[in-house]
């Protein structure tokens, strides 16, 4: 450990383990979910369909499980408000943004499920809609870490 770097509770070290398996979980989904979009498309828009919706069921059980062991009670987020109550704006921030994932997920969920049903109206947008979420997730894990860090790993300010 460095002399910048804080020794962790037991309870911030679970959360950030527990965290950490479940975003593996995520990523691992969200994997499958990419190379699902960028399989071949025309002439078999409903299997691809298929394919698209089944990792994206997939990786929204994954998004679900992360969200409630990120915002549980002795979750992730509730460690860092324990240790530094100024960071709660920041852990509204990502609940926010994890509940707008959840929900465009829902969103695109159903366009397969019209497509599946033999409606390709939105056929051409599910690609752009599936990778708008996943660099919201991106964005949200990236920012998630970065306060991790922060937190746990830099002297807190003196000013």
């Amino acid at each position: 450990m460095t002399s910048q770097e804080r020794a962790l509770s037991s309870a911030q070290r679970g959360a950030i383990e527990s965290a950490g398996a479940e975003r593996n979980a995520l990523q691992e989904a969200q994997d499958h979910l990419i190379k699902a979009l960028g399989r071949p498309q025309p002439g078999r828009e409903r299997r691809w369909a298929m394919k698209v919706g089944e990792e994206l069921r997939v990786a929204r059980e994954a998004l679900s499980r992360y969200r409630e062991e990120v915002e549980g009670k002795e979750g992730l987020y509730a460690e860092l408000e324990r240790d530094a109550p100024w960071l709660q704006a920041r852990t509204r921030q990502l609940r926010n943004q994890l509940e707008r994932i959840e929900q465009e997920a829902d969103h695109l969920t159903a366009e397969i499920d019209r497509v599946i049903d033999g409606d390709a109206q939105g056929l051409s947008t599910i690609r752009n809609d599936a990778e708008r979420m996943l660099v919201a997730l991106r964005d949200l894990l990236a920012r998630e870490a970065d306060l991790i860090w922060e937190q746990f790993n830099e002297p807190a300010a003196l000013d």
